[in-house]
């Protein structure tokens, strides 16, 4: 399983893996223009793979101006 957590929400699930970053943005429910995708430090592209045992994190983006 893979564990998604969005701290801002506090907020988590567990999926079935491997998936798809984008797959894993449609299964919770967010829109893939609004979030940033990490796994520890590293930033995930929306058509990266992750795969069962491994933990992600969907941020959202706040800008202000």
């Amino acid at each position: 399983m893979i564990l998604v957590r969005m701290p801002q929400k506090k907020k988590e699930l567990t999926l079935p893996g491997p998936k798809r970053v984008l797959d894993i943005l449609a299964a919770a429910g967010v829109r893939p223009t609004t979030v940033l995708v990490t796994q520890g430090t590293r930033l995930l592209t929306k058509d990266q793979r992750v795969e069962d045992g491994e933990t992600v994190d969907i941020i959202s983006v706040v800008s202000g101006g």
